[in-house]
C-alpha cells in the first residue's frame, strides 16, 4: 500500500493516492473508498455472500442482544433502569458520530483496511464485554463498541455487493442493508435459550464468537481493492469534535428523557441545549469551509430537507414494533419464551420486504414510488390491527399484523436508499457524507425520538385511563363492590385475617386496573401510528402529484416552444 501523510496539502484533496489499477467499465468502484467488483466464479461469489450474512449479524446482533436483554443485564450487574440506558446510549452516542468520519477513512486509507482496522477493534470491543462486571466499564466498553461497530454496516453492504454480476449493483447494495436489519428479531428468538444456558455472559460470548469468526473471514475472503484519495485536512478536526458532541448530547437525551422525565432533571435540559449550541458552531464552520464533511447548501435546499423530513418520520412511526408491541406484550405479561414465533414471522417477513424491495426495481426503478406508498399503506393498516388489543390478546394475533409492519419496514430501507441515490447523482458524489450522515441520522435519530415520542404519550394516556377506571371502582357502585369482593373472597382460604384478606383483594384490584390502563394506552398509540401514517400518506400522494403536474407541464411548454432560430428570427423582426 502506497502511504501518505494523514492530512494532505489543499491542492491534493480529492487526488488518487498510487497508481490506479485498470478495471473494466462494470468493475469500476461506484466511488472512491468502495470497492471494485472484479469478474469472478459463482463458487467465490458465494463466500462473499456468506461473509456478508456473517457481517450483518455481527454487527447487528451486537447492539441487539444487549438492547433485548437490558433487564437480564441490568439484574445481573446490579443496575438502575437509568443505569441500564446508558448501556445503550453509550452505543449510539460513538455510533452516529463515527458515520461523520468513515468515508473519508475508507477514501484514503482504502477499503481494505477499513474492514481489517475497525473489524478488529469491533472484535476486541466484544471480547473486553465479556470482562464487565461494572457499570462504569460498562459503558466505557458499549462506547468503544459504537466507534467499531459503525463500520459494520458498511462492511456487510461491500461484501453482499461482491455477491451478485455488476449490473445488480443496486439490488446487493439494498441486500446488504437488508441483512443488518435482521438482528433484532433474530435476537429475541435465540435470547431465552442463551439465558437459560448460562446468563448475560453467553449473549457475550456469542457476540465475541461472531466477531472473531468474522475477523478470520474477511482475511480469508479479502475485499477487492478500490480506489483510494487524498480526504482529510485539519478542519476536519474541529468539525468532527463540534458535530459529534451535538449529537451525542441529543442521543443521551433522547434514551434518557423519559426514564428522567424529561422536566425533572436539570442535565436534560443544559444537554439539549449544549447539543443544539455545538451542532449550530460546527454548522457554521462547515458552511464556511472550501470542503466541508457537510454539504450544507445541499442539506438545506427544499427537496432535500423534504426528504429527509419524510424518512425521518416514516422512521418515527416504525417505533410501532419496539415500542408499541413490544411494551404491550410486556403490559400482558407475556414472557421471552411466548414471544420466539412471533420473532421469528418478524425475521421472514423482513427478509422478504428486502427481497421484494430489490428485485422489484429490476422491472422497473419507477416501482421505488410504489414502494414508498405501499410501506405507509401497511403501517397504517398493522397499527390499526393491533389498536384494537384487550386482556385477552395473544402473540399469535399479532401475527399477520407485525408481519405487515415488518415487511414495510424493511421495504423502506430501499425507497430510502433509492431516493438518497437519486438525490446525489443530481448532486454530485462528491457529498455522499451528507448522504450517510443523512440516512445515519434519520435511522437513529429517528428511531429514538419515536421511540421517546410515543413512550411518553403512552406513559400520559396511561395515567388518564388509571384515573378514569380508578373513579368507577367506588363502594356506591354495586358492580364493582361485588367485583372487589370476589378478589377479596378469593384468599378465604388462604388468609385468615378479614383486614388483611381485603388488602390482598383490593391489591389485586389495582394491578388489573393498571394493566387494562396500560393496554388502553397501548391502543391509543396505535391509533396515534395509525392516523400519522394516513397523514404522511396523503401528504406524500400530493407532493407527488404536484412534481408529476409540474413535469407534465415543463414537457408539453417544451414540446410546444418554437425552434431557437424561430424565436431569435421574430426578436431581430
Amino acid at each position: 500500500m502506497t502511504h501518505s501523510p494523514f492530512f494532505a496539502p489543499r491542492a491534493k484533496l480529492g487526488q488518487p493516492i498510487g497508481e490506479v489499477p485498470e478495471w473494466k467499465p462494470h468493475e469500476l468502484p461506484m466511488i472512491p473508498g468502495s470497492p471494485s467488483t472484479p469478474d469472478m466464479p459463482v463458487r467465490r461469489r458465494v463466500l462473499f455472500g456468506l461473509v456478508s450474512v456473517l457481517l450483518g449479524l455481527t454487527g447487528s446482533l451486537g447492539t441487539a442482544l444487549v438492547t433485548v436483554n437490558l433487564f437480564q443485564i441490568q439484574g445481573e450487574l446490579g443496575l438502575t433502569p437509568v443505569e441500564g440506558a446508558w448501556l445503550t446510549s453509550a452505543y449510539l452516542m460513538t455510533n452516529i458520530a463515527m458515520n461523520l468520519l468513515l468515508v473519508k477513512y475508507r477514501q484514503q486509507f482504502g477499503v481494505s483496511s477499513f474492514v481489517k482496522v475497525f473489524l478488529s477493534l469491533y472484535a476486541l470491543a466484544a471480547v473486553a464485554e465479556l470482562l464487565v462486571h461494572s457499570f462504569p466499564t460498562g459503558v466505557a466498553v458499549r462506547a468503544f463498541s459504537g466507534v467499531a461497530g459503525a463500520a459494520l454496516s458498511g462492511m456487510t453492504v461491500f461484501y453482499a455487493m461482491q455477491t451478485l454480476p455488476a449490473k445488480m449493483k443496486i439490488q446487493s447494495l439494498l441486500i446488504g442493508i437488508g441483512i443488518t436489519q435482521l438482528g433484532i428479531p433474530i435476537a429475541r428468538v435465540i435470547s431465552p435459550m442463551m439465558i437459560d444456558l448460562g446468563g448475560w455472559q453467553t449473549l457475550g460470548a456469542l457476540e465475541a464468537a461472531l466477531a472473531l469468526a468474522s475477523v478470520v473471514a474477511v482475511h480469508l475472503v479479502a475485499i477487492p481493492h478500490g480506489m483510494r484519495i487524498h480526504a482529510f485536512e485539519p478542519a476536519d478536526i474541529l468539525s468532527f469534535l463540534l458535530l459529534a458532541s451535538g449529537l451525542a448530547l441529543f442521543v443521551a437525551v433522547l434514551s434518557l428523557g423519559r426514564l428522567e422525565w424529561w422536566f425533572e432533571r436539570p442535565w436534560l435540559g443544559i444537554a439539549a441545549a449544549s447539543g443544539v449550541a455545538l451542532v449550530t458552531i460546527g454548522w457554521i464552520h462547515e458552511h464556511r469551509r472550501a470542503n466541508p464533511l457537510i454539504d450544507t447548501w445541499w442539506f438545506t435546499s427544499a427537496s432535500y430537507v423534504r426528504f429527509a423530513v419524510s424518512i425521518l418520520f416514516v422512521r418515527m412511526l416504525l417505533s410501532e414494533q419496539p415500542v408499541g408491541t413490544t411494551g404491550l406484550l410486556q403490559a400482558l405479561n407475556m414472557a421471552p419464551e411466548q414471544l420466539r414465533h412471533l420473532y421469528a414471522t418478524v425475521a421472514v417477513a423482513t427478509l422478504a420486504g428486502t427481497l421484494v424491495g430489490a428485485f422489484s426495481l429490476m422491472i422497473s426503478p419507477k416501482l421505488v414510488l410504489a414502494q414508498s406508498f405501499a410501506t405507509l399503506t401497511l403501517i397504517a393498516l398493522g397499527s390499526w390491527m393491533d389498536a384494537h388489543a384487550t386482556v385477552q390478546t395473544h402473540p399469535a394475533n399479532l401475527f399477520l399484523s407485525q408481519a405487515l409492519v415488518s415487511f414495510a419496514a424493511a421495504m423502506f430501507m430501499g425507497v430510502v436508499v433509492m431516493q438518497g441515490l437519486d438525490h446525489l447523482m443530481r448532486r454530485g458524489f462528491g457529498s455522499i457524507i451528507t448522504f450517510v450522515v443523512t440516512f445515519s441520522l434519520t435511522q437513529v435519530l429517528g428511531g429514538l425520538l419515536g421511540g421517546a415520542i410515543l413512550s411518553t404519550f403512552q406513559t400520559l394516556r396511561s395515567a388518564h385511563h388509571a384515573a378514569y377506571l380508578a373513579e368507577a371502582l367506588t363502594a356506591t357502585n354495586p358492580q364493582a363492590a361485588m367485583t372487589i369482593q370476589t378478589y377479596v373472597g378469593a384468599y378465604a382460604s388462604t388468609i385468615a385475617d378479614p383486614a388483611a384478606r381485603t388488602t390482598q383483594g383490593l391489591s389485586v384490584v389495582a394491578q388489573q386496573v393498571l394493566q387494562q390502563a396500560n393496554i388502553l394506552a397501548f391502543n391509543d398509540v396505535f391509533f396515534l401510528i395509525f392516523w400519522i401514517a394516513l397523514a404522511q400518506l396523503v401528504l406524500t400522494a400530493a407532493f407527488t402529484g404536484r412534481s408529476l403536474w409540474q413535469a407534465r407541464r415543463q414537457a408539453t411548454a417544451s414540446a410546444t416552444a418554437p425552434p431557437d432560430d424561430v424565436r431569435t428570427a421574430g426578436a431581430v423582426v
